[in-house]
Parts: structure tokens; sequence; C-alpha cells
């Protein structure tokens, strides 16, 4: 009798590399200010401090944060939540593997439900255009991305499946 899954899994990337990120927007911000502060008589530094604070000190921090309170994936017993994209019923899902290049896919049946969750810059033919080069998934994921090894990730999904 095989495994039964657990109610749910989390994928998320090391918290490491973002919090060195956001230490970094952080510092360059806060030189932006400086720039602002020590130079109120030169506009062009004054442009160049206010693009450096708000593009990194509040843009990346914003950006970052994000980044950390959502997981690159999350698997329960509805479906398959990608990320910031939206829900993909089971049913939906035909296989989960990996593909040559060691990446975590999965390859859809249908779109319209994972879509309908109005996920930022992923459309139908953003995932055609995946299927087509890497191997029939139209997601793919790197071990970096799920924080673990990519077969490890599927060997975990395909528990899921129905």
């Amino acid at each position: 009798m095989a495994d039964s899954p657990p109610d749910s899994i989390r994928f998320t990337p090391p918290r490491g590399r973002f919090i060195v990120l956001l230490v970094v927007c952080l510092l360059i911000g806060a030189m932006g200010v400086v720039i602002i502060l020590l130079n109120v008589d030169n506009l062009m530094n004054l442009i160049i401090g206010a693009a450096a604070a708000g593009l990194f000190g509040v843009g990346g921090g914003i950006s970052v944060i994000g980044q950390l309170r959502t997981p690159t994936l999350v698997a329960d017993t509805r479906g398959l939540r990608v990320g910031r994209v939206g829900l993909a019923p089971w049913a939906d899902v035909d296989r989960i593997g990996t593909t040559a290049q060691g990446r975590l896919g999965i390859r859809l049946r249908r779109t319209d439900a994972l879509l309908a969750g109005g996920g930022r810059g992923t459309t139908a033919d953003s995932l055609r255009q995946t299927r087509a080069t890497q191997g029939g998934y139209d997601l793919v994921f790197t071990d970096r991305e799920l924080g673990t090894p990519a077969k490890d990730a599927a060997a975990a999904l395909r528990r899921f499946l129905p």
C-alpha cells in the first residue's frame, strides 16, 4: 500500500539569499538618502539619490518581502498552488517529473483554473512556450526555487496525484 500524502507540502527557496538581497537593497537605498541629504543644491544628485532610495530601498524591500511570504509551490488535497499564479486542481495535473536539465516539471491537462488566479506574467501562451522548450512540461522549477532537489520534490508531489 502506498503512503498517503501529508495534509500539505510547501516548497520555498532558501531564505538566506533573500536576506542578503534585502540587506543590499537597504544599503543602496540608505546611500540614496545620504546622497539627497548631502547634495541638496545639486539637481542631478537629488534625482540619483531619489532613484536609489525609491528603487532599491522601497521597491527592493517590498519585492523581497513579498517573495519571502509567497512559497514557490504548495500542494494539498485541493491541488497545486503555484506561487502568485494560481491553483491547479489535481484533476488538471497530467504528470510530474524532472526535465533533462534536472528541474521539476509539471504538465497540465488544462490551464484555465490555474490562470484564473490572475497570475502575474503567466498566460496560456507563456505556458505553451514553456511546454515547447522544457520537454513537454508547462511549469518548471529549479532546485534553488524549491529549496530541495527537484527529484525529491517530484516524488513528494506525485503522492498527491489521484
